[in-house]
């Protein structure tokens, strides 16, 4: 409304207005206004069963007025609207999480999912449908650049984290936490037998219940 003014102090007032971080007025009015030009360079186009000449158009150099910023205004929702579109179809991992018939069938009663930590039961079904952030997925995002490995240089999806990298495996970073835990209880066992020395934890075995 300021650049249609008569007034040129008014006309020149650019006016600061708070929007969003990823969202600023004066970028998508121009965007608006360049998409409007170039459809008036392309022309008119028939897209039903009309023939041709059969439509008019107003052009962006013929309105004026309030008619001039409506069409600004409808041509920013419009590029808003295929700008979802487009993210929509880029992201489609995130609307698998309706789809449960590829899901693995595992037997869960109602009562244990209800005493399961929230973050125990997101990390379950984010895992299963391939929507944690690995780096993969942030590159397929928008939100990284780089989807390698810091281990091993691979690429890092959710299968190669949680049990395929090479560098983690053969360093026991899988087994890290379950190991841990052995040790401990084999140390206790040996200070409860009275032993003075404790058992060797690199060169433990562990046999089942009632084995030599």
């Amino acid at each position: 409304m300021l650049e249609d003014s008569e007034d040129p102090i008014v006309k020149t007032v650019q006016p600061t207005i708070k929007t969003g971080r990823k969202w600023k007025v004066v970028k998508a009015v121009n965007e608006a206004k360049e998409c409007l030009k170039i459809k008036e360079v392309i022309g008119q186009t028939q897209t039903d069963r009309k023939g041709l000449g059969s439509s008019t158009a107003k052009w962006w150099s013929k309105a004026e007025g309030k008619e001039k910023r409506d069409r600004v205004i409808n041509e920013i929702r419009l590029n808003e609207d295929s700008r979802r579109v487009q993210k929509a179809v880029q992201q489609p991992q995130q609307g698998q999480l309706t789809n449960w018939d590829n899901a693995l069938q595992k037997s869960l009663t109602w009562n244990e999912i209800w005493h399961m930590a929230p973050l125990r039961i997101s990390f379950l079904i984010r895992s299963v449908y391939d929507l944690l952030p690995s780096n993969a997925n942030l590159v397929w995002w928008g939100k990284k650049e780089d989807p390698t490995c810091p281990l091993c240089q691979g690429r890092q999806t959710i299968e190669h984290v949680l049990s395929s990298c090479k560098i983690a495996l053969s360093q026991g970073r899988y087994t890290w936490r379950h190991n841990r835990v052995l040790q401990e209880l084999a140390a206790i066992i040996s200070m409860a037998k009275g032993e003075t020395t404790l058992p060797n934890t690199n060169a433990l075995i562990f046999t089942t219940e009632g084995g030599a």
